[in-house]
């Protein structure tokens, strides 16, 4: 099912009467911008999981989605191919995102690498684990790189976001790379 509202202060009803697995947030809207209505959504009891959508190539209210919610984010002037595989890839329960847009949103915001988190609560297994969370593969491709089941994977993956206090694989991989751990 394929619903459509007009500003963000309809998203909340939207959600609430189609239930859909994901919803594309526009992030710039006139009465309530997608932030809020992502932050919102975020309350709700069995939120959707949401792609953030911006006109901009990459900019700190992108930031300030992943922050709020969001599971993944794009830009308006993808294809429609990528818009409908990124819808696939995140009901699926897998983050989206480039290292490319991960890195230029540490740059953008003036975070220096050596001013990272600190990722001394994390096994050296989850550091690895990390790493290549941050590269933007999936559970499985993890699994694959580094010679784990996904079961052992997701295990890891649930463990770092418990340390590092992130809700999604996108605020990982923005600490991994504000960490130094990808360059």
């Amino acid at each position: 099912m394929v619903g459509c509202v007009s500003d963000g202060d309809e998203v909340p009803a939207a959600v609430a009467s189609m239930k859909p697995h994901v919803v594309l947030m526009d992030l710039k809207m006139r009465r309530v911008g997608g932030l809020e209505a992502t932050r919102r959504l975020m309350e709700l009891q069995s939120p959707p999981k949401v792609i953030a959508m911006t006109a901009m190539d990459v900019d700190d209210l992108v930031v300030k989605a992943v922050a709020a919610g969001a599971h993944s984010f794009l830009s308006k002037d993808e294809s429609p191919l990528t818009f409908h595989q990124s819808v696939r890839v995140v009901a699926s329960g897998h983050t989206l995102f480039s290292p490319e847009a991960l890195r230029r949103i540490v740059s953008e915001r003036g975070m220096p690498q050596s001013a990272g988190p600190d990722l001394s609560r994390l096994t050296e297994r989850e550091r690895e684990v990390l790493t290549v969370l941050a590269e933007g593969e999936s559970n499985a491709d993890i699994g694959r790189r580094l010679f784990m089941g996904e079961t052992t994977v997701k295990s890891h993956v649930s463990a770092i976001f418990d340390k590092l206090g992130v809700r999604n694989r996108v605020e990982a991989a923005l600490q991994a790379f504000r960490a130094g751990l990808v360059v």
